[in-house]
């Protein structure tokens, strides 16, 4: 196994009282599992499985392991299911895997250690991947052919390269992160310009309780609203290519950061009761941003989900330390 090593700097604004909820993330140590290369596997269900060494691979296929009863019942479901041959093929999911975070930087990595092999140029992925925007819209743009199965077949994949994750959330494999984004972002030849709020209005879940006048204060400071799931995934990368200030809730948005200049700096409003929730600030130190942040009122406790009443006095205050 690789032993990855991650050192990160603390945020930008730093209060003395918030030190023991980010001091343990300053550094980690993991270690990653190794690529395979699987020849005449099965793929059932969500799990592969290799007839020639009997064995499955849950610790590639999946976050939290499979035991035995699971994967029985996994074949059971699958014997009667009708088999298509494809004759190779690059596995870079698991089950948290649909979701936008998650797509972004966790399969996306796992598809560059892929594609480097030089074995196979296409993605496996479950048939509702392909109405995920964001799944295929990506894949469009890096000119990556999916292959998509059915949940009424078994795939007999003659090479199948079996990717592990590249690192445990909520950290990030700092390079391949920053080889996403090398990959994904849209070049500007003149220097980022915009400040971005991105409103949570239209979110049913991790919102600001008190929009309308988070909405106010950043307009008056000369930020542009926007509502990025109006957006296309082009147009939201062409917007962060040109912006130099990102402020937005703990949540979905913030993924967005992967497309900005590396000379960008992000704001994150924060719940102040969740000290679990420190993914972005990890994704910032991965991606080399600047990393503000405010700590605002939750209306349910310890959750990453939850409404915020975001603190105006504490975020007009942010808003002034950052640079012009």
């Amino acid at each position: 196994m690789e032993e990855i090593y991650i050192k990160r700097n603390p945020p930008l604004n730093l209060q003395p009282e918030d030190e023991q909820v980010f001091k343990d993330s300053y550094e980690c140590r993991y270690k990653m599992n190794p690529i395979l290369h699987l020849e005449n596997s099965f793929i059932l269900q969500d799990t592969v499985f290799s007839p020639s060494h009997m064995s499955f691979y849950a610790s590639h296929t999946h976050v939290n392991s499979l035991g035995f009863i699971p994967l029985g019942k996994r074949v059971a479901h699958c014997i009667l299911k009708k088999w298509r041959k494809v004759p190779h093929g690059i596995w870079i999911k698991d089950e948290w895997s649909a979701d936008y975070l998650h797509w972004m930087t966790d399969c996306l990595p796992r598809l560059w250690i892929g594609l480097n092999t030089g074995i196979s140029d296409r993605v496996i992925l479950n048939d509702s991947y392909r109405h995920l925007p964001y799944v295929s819209q990506s894949l469009e743009i890096l000119k990556i052919r999916p292959t998509y199965y059915q949940s009424n077949e078994n795939l007999y994949v003659e090479d199948l390269v079996l990717t592990p994750r590249t690192s445990p959330f909520p950290n990030f494999n700092v390079e391949l992160t920053q080889l996403s984004r090398e990959k994904l972002s849209c070049k500007q030849p003149k220097e980022a310009f915009r400040k971005v709020y991105l409103s949570t209005k239209y979110a049913s879940r991790g919102k600001a309780l008190n929009e309308v006048d988070v909405e106010l204060l950043m307009r008056k400071q000369g930020f542009e609203i926007i509502y990025s799931e109006k957006l296309s995934l082009k147009e939201q990368i062409y917007l962060m290519s040109e912006t130099k200030t990102l402020v937005s809730l703990h949540g979905t948005g913030l993924t967005n950061m992967l497309f900005l200049p590396e000379t960008s700096q992000v704001v994150e409003l924060r719940n102040q009761d969740s000290s679990n929730s420190l993914c972005y600030f990890n994704l910032a130190n991965a991606l080399g941003l600047d990393y503000y942040y405010t700590q605002n009122q939750g209306d349910a406790g310890n959750s990453d989900s939850e409404d915020l009443a975001v603190n105006l006095d504490t975020l007009s205050q942010v808003l002034h330390q950052l640079k012009d």
